[in-house]
């Protein structure tokens, strides 16, 4: 019994009983919300007049209450995006200000004599082996946020000519350079 006791009274079991209360207060209200106000506009757009609940399409015998569903459709729209607005997109702005803008656990600094991308407490390159010195201020201007030459999704890459004489490829008579005609890299 003293086991169960603990398990009830620990913080994460009422502070998740705690959210689902209001979680369902929070929808009941949204939906009153929806029914009273969104809906009808709807209904006087869709020029019906009465509840919107009672919205139907007649197939052969058969009614097919559309009403409700709009009405279910509206409401988790509306509480998604309050939950969005009002919980994630806080939550997520105290966490960035809470935590500083580099976790020098994960931050990359470049390597000083190769240009690699190398773990920003690192005191030895792993590509060279060069000795660094670790970056412990996690403001540095050190720090990087991309790889050193990387070429991101969606640019374009840079359009380039290439002109007799510039590429060497051998001395043989079929090369471009030889026979003296320009050649252009495909982009």
């Amino acid at each position: 019994m003293h086991g169960f006791l603990k398990f009830i009274v620990r913080g994460n079991m009422i502070g998740l009983a705690v959210g689902v209360v209001i979680g369902s207060l929070f929808s009941s209200l949204v939906e009153a919300f929806v029914e009273t106000f969104i809906t009808p506009f709807i209904s006087i757009v869709a020029g019906h007049k009465g509840a919107f609940a009672q919205m139907f399409w007649t197939l052969g015998d058969t009614k097919i209450m559309y009403g409700n569903f709009i009405n279910d459709i509206i409401t988790f729209v509306f509480i998604a995006a309050a939950i969005y607005f009002l919980i994630v997109l806080p939550v997520n702005k105290i966490a960035e200000a809470m935590n500083p803008y580099h976790d020098l656990a994960k931050a990359k600094r470049s390597c000083p004599e190769c240009l690699s991308a190398i773990p920003a407490q690192a005191t030895r390159c792993s590509f060279c082996t060069s000795h660094v010195t670790p970056i412990t201020d996690d403001m540095s201007d050190q720090l990087i946020e991309s790889i050193p030459g990387e070429i991101k999704l969606g640019e374009t890459a840079p359009d380039i000519k290439l002109k007799a004489g510039d590429v060497t490829l051998g001395a043989g008579a079929g090369s471009a350079a030889a026979a003296g005609t320009e050649v252009g890299a495909a982009a």
